[in-house]
């Protein structure tokens, strides 16, 4: 694994700045297997340069995420109230009549940015990735959608620093079980993200602040 380090436009993110992202959010109430899983992974990223998501225990999911999209055409100190009101708007009428569902996250896996949990089966996922997109691209246009997600996935931290990842792995697969957790998915948060570089750590911490939550199917 290498330092991570966020990017905005294709560019090293600036410290402190803010930008839109739409997540499903695991919560403790429903996804308790989940975060049972981010839990075990804990204490074994303890051992790597990798800044742990999750909380403590299984009643505080943390910063875990699974990122839809980033909105990518401007800051979000640009985005006035009517703007964010259009896209709250947009997002709501595209996923009303998308039904809620539950797919899998598991098995962690250590990568090039830290660890994380693939989410399998991802057709229904993706499907609601490409209706978020959609809504986006009609109130913001295609400059908005610049940065591709790759494979979905929970993100159980991030590195701050160079590592193998192959005894990660191992410590992984030979110590966590069960290797695979619920996540149902019937609800979008759209969050004011930043990132910003912590030096007592030595690498990228985020922050959220809530802006709207879009039910799916309503």
């Amino acid at each position: 694994m290498e330092p991570f380090v966020p990017k905005f436009q294709g560019h090293p993110w600036a410290s402190g700045m803010r930008a839109l992202h739409v997540y499903v959010l695991p919560r403790p109430e429903v996804d308790d297997g989940l975060l049972g899983l981010a839990e075990a992974c804990r204490p074994i990223l303890g051992g790597y340069p990798i800044d742990p998501q999750c909380g403590s225990d299984p009643s505080d999911a943390g910063l875990l995420h699974l990122t839809c999209e980033m909105l990518a055409d401007a800051p979000s100190t640009e985005y006035d109230e009517a703007a964010l009101d259009q896209l709250t708007g947009a997002l709501r009428a595209e996923l009303s009549q998308v039904p809620a569902f539950t797919t899998y996250a598991g098995p962690p896996i250590g990568n090039i940015a830290g660890a994380v949990l693939d989410i399998w089966p991802e057709t229904d996922i993706v499907s609601l990735i490409e209706r978020i997109r959609s809504a986006i691209r009609k109130v913001r246009g295609d400059e908005a959608l610049q940065h591709p997600g790759g494979r979905p996935h929970i993100s159980l931290g991030y590195s701050y620093g160079a590592a193998s990842s192959d005894p990660l792995n191992s410590e992984l697969r030979n110590k966590v079980t069960p290797r695979r957790a619920p996540l149902l998915v019937d609800r979008v948060h759209l969050l004011d993200v930043a990132w910003t570089f912590d030096t007592e750590l030595g690498g990228w911490r985020m922050t959220w602040e809530p802006v709207a939550e879009i039910s799916l199917g309503d």
